[in-house]
């Protein structure tokens, strides 16, 4: 057997997450619009947040701060306090959401189960990443939670030295290529893409090779098994 671990991405590869952002993006744009248009609102939102990435990192809690930020340098500091508690209200929403799989998940883990260890590996808040497992029903499936600040090469290779994995025998399965892909390949790992409906510009890597070792790309969860058999059978 070629895998002795298989990763999982939470965001937008177990269940849907963007949505709930797009959403947020739209409702804060609303929110601005008497100070600017769409276009610089977005521009000016998405600068604070890759800003803000390195000390505030990934999640609700981060978006929401940005949002404020944002919100105070669009409205050159006007913006009233019942504004700001509608945006901290936009957040509070998108906490309380419910946790929606995407297709094909549970009945995949379930196959999978019995013959593999199964993790999850997700950037962003510790609070809000494991709320999501625990109220997501699927949480059973999987033998620990990772929540890291960011995936690179030096948090996979850290998390398989902690669960006494060979990076050659492990598997990441997640929706963007920059945190699920890249990295583990790096190590000499393997990485199945499964693309999401929408993908955050930040997490794109241009001029990917999609033709290297290791590198599998999926159109949904449920097509997962048979491709670890073919590659178990090829190994």
């Amino acid at each position: 057997m070629k895998f002795d671990l298989i990763g999982f991405d939470a965001d937008d590869t177990l269940w849907h997450t963007e949505i709930h952002y797009t959403q947020a993006q739209d409702d804060f744009k609303q929110l601005l619009n008497p100070w600017a248009a769409a276009e610089r609102i977005d521009v000016i939102l998405n600068e604070c947040i890759l800003n803000n990435l390195p000390g505030y990192g990934y999640g609700i809690k981060a978006f929401i701060l940005s949002l404020i930020e944002a919100a105070i340098l669009i409205s050159d500091g006007k913006i009233r306090g019942d504004q700001i508690e509608q945006i901290l209200s936009i957040g509070k929403a998108m906490k309380s959401a419910d946790v929606v799989l995407r297709l094909h998940v549970k009945e995949t883990l379930q196959n999978l189960v019995s013959t593999y260890r199964l993790m999850v590996i997700t950037k962003g808040d510790l609070l809000d990443q494991t709320t999501k497992v625990e109220h997501s029903g699927i949480a059973s499936f999987f033998s620990s939670v990772e929540v890291v600040n960011d995936k690179n090469v030096e948090t996979y290779a850290a998390i398989l030295e902690k669960h006494a994995v060979d990076p050659h025998h492990f598997l990441m399965v997640g929706n963007t290529i920059r945190s699920d892909v890249h990295p583990v390949l790096a190590l000499g790992g393997t990485a199945v893409h499964i693309p999401a409906d929408t993908t955050w510009d930040h997490e794109m890597v241009p001029g990917f090779d999609t033709t290297q070792n290791g590198f599998y790309e999926l159109e949904h969860m449920g097509q997962l098994p048979a491709l670890i058999d073919r590659i178990n059978h090829a190994y």
